[in-house]
């Protein structure tokens, strides 16, 4: 022992604990700790207790008790000091998946330490855990730590306060994460689709190291790193000749297509790094590393520059976390589908049913109709509104058998919208929609298209020969918020085939709605 080592093993733990080690750094106390048997009771507690009735000391309960208060103290006070938990994180909660009680700040995660791994990532989200104790769990961050922020002779370099590790950034990307890994497994949600674009994402990396060579070690990096320490960007382009789907997906309205991609970080000039990428690589989600700030950006030709900022989001310290995480909450309202008739397949952007604030449904005559809305600045602020219609199967709610309805087939006719938005009401009438008729019939339909107002008709080529559950098509409308409502006339039969009743089918107003906080 040294003479100080000394002087402190006359002092009682109370005091050491509290009035002594709070004042050097937590990997001195794994020094410290070295010094006496004392030290070790104080740093760890019970363990080291039981390792001393061992040699023969008698170690009472209430004495155990306050030695494992004063070590979990003292490493919840590391990590809130090293890591950034907030003392609220010590309050306890009970998992039902967990065998007892731990404070939430006892959650972790094991990371793969090789740097040289191009197949595993540097995290997943199947190695976060509760750990028994504050120590065990300061322990794994400080791996990661290690990882991110020493160089290949284990030296640790500087970062700012800013782009310093911060465990619940990385449990909240944990989670977000997760979300999304639940929604791409999730059948019901996505089909094959789902896991089309879990292929698609990159393994986790480390990016300490990387941004670090680039200059930027006192950015706003810590939420950053936490995003891509799990999935790092996609594959993009084709894969055998299929366009590979963009975890961001999109919408189709006319001849504009919008599909984005999450993209491994690119830098365009300066301190911007590009996170998104649209299909035509003309509008992107731009991270600011240095500030901090997030928004998207357009640009008219493939460049290095960024182009012009349209959306602003801010440059709070984990607003590209906030970003991602409304993203992963918003895909559960989310559908799949084919952006263009024969196209390829693609996260839809619009809200669907498992959103009925922004969506609506009616049937009629058993003919249901689906209608929903989103905002699109990158065509110059106007809301892109989307209609989905199908005549329901026997086995689906609101069925109506073809003697119930009165026909086996319909076909649309023509379309009345009544738009309410700035105070004014707009109504619009027109045949069929955007050059279609089509063919509804239990199950199926036929994308009818007439070339001379409705007196002829083709169908148009499905491309892969396969049509979805619905028809669907997309229109827009002027970006003042509002609502939407109306119907479509069908014609029992076909237009061309001769008697049948003409009947309207209602469509249930929804919102024309500015997003709440995030574009995508």
């Amino acid at each position: 022992s040294t003479p100080l080592s000394a002087s402190l093993d006359a002092l009682p733990n109370a005091i050491v604990a509290a009035s002594i080690l709070p004042f050097i750094t937590s990997t001195d106390w794994l020094n410290f700790r070295l010094q006496s048997r004392k030290f070790y009771e104080i740093v760890h507690g019970h363990d080291v207790g039981a390792a001393l009735q061992g040699f023969g000391h008698d170690v009472g309960a209430t004495q155990q008790q306050n030695e494992d208060e004063e070590s979990k103290a003292l490493w919840c006070l590391a990590l809130v000091r090293d890591y950034r938990f907030d003392y609220r994180f010590g309050q306890h909660k009970c998992d039902e998946e967990d065998d007892g009680c731990r404070p939430l700040m006892y959650q972790t995660m094991r990371c793969n330490p090789d740097p040289d791994d191009e197949i595993n990532p540097f995290l997943s989200t199947s190695n976060v855990f509760t750990a028994s104790t504050a120590f065990i769990s300061w322990k794994h961050w400080r791996k990661i730590d290690i990882c991110l922020h020493h160089d290949e002779h284990g030296q640790q370099f500087d970062v700012s306060p800013s782009a310093q590790l911060v465990g619940p950034y990385f449990l909240r990307a944990a989670f977000l994460w997760r979300k999304i890994e639940q929604f791409c497994s999730d059948e019901s949600l996505t089909g094959d689709l789902g896991p089309m674009i879990q292929s698609t994402l990159h393994p986790g990396v480390r990016f300490g190291r990387s941004l670090v060579e680039e200059g930027y070690q006192d950015g706003k990096l810590s939420a950053f790193k936490a995003v891509y320490s799990f999935y790092a960007g996609q594959s993009l382009g084709d894969r055998d000749g299929m366009v590979l789907p963009g975890l961001f997906g999109g919408y189709n309205v006319y001849d504009h297509l919008s599909h984005s991609c999450w993209s491994s970080p690119e830098v365009l000039t300066g301190s911007k790094v590009v996170v998104t990428k649209d299909v035509n690589d003309l509008k992107l989600t731009v991270f600011d590393v240095e500030s901090g700030d997030l928004g998207i950006y357009f640009r008219s030709t493939r460049s290095r520059t960024p182009g012009t900022k349209a959306v602003h989001y801010g440059n709070n310290d984990d607003q590209i976390l906030r970003w991602f995480e409304n993203h992963a909450n918003l895909l559960q309202k989310y559908s799949v589908g084919r952006l263009t008739p024969g196209g390829f397949k693609s996260i839809l952007r619009y809200p669907s049913l498992n959103d009925p604030t922004n969506c609506s449904r009616a049937v009629t005559r058993g003919v249901e109709v689906v209608a929903s809305s989103i905002y699109a600045v990158e065509i110059g602020g106007m809301f892109v509104f989307s209609i989905r219609m199908r005549m329901l199967r026997p086995e689906e709610p609101d069925y109506m058998s073809p003697e119930e309805r009165g026909f086996d087939t319909c076909q649309l006719v023509s379309r009345y919208w009544r738009i309410t938005h700035g105070g004014e009401v707009e109504e619009v009438r027109g045949a069929g929609v955007v050059g279609y008729y089509p063919l509804l019939r239990e199950g199926d339909h036929e994308s009818l298209v007439s070339d001379d107002g409705g007196r002829t008709f083709h169908e148009e080529d499905s491309g892969e020969g396969i049509r979805e559950k619905y028809f669907s098509y997309q229109s827009c409308t002027d970006g003042e918020e509002g609502s939407m409502e109306g119907y479509l006339q069908f014609k029992a039969g076909s237009i061309l085939g001769g008697a049948g009743e003409v009947f309207d089918v209602r469509v249930a107003p929804f919102p024309l709605k500015f997003p709440q906080c995030y574009q995508y």
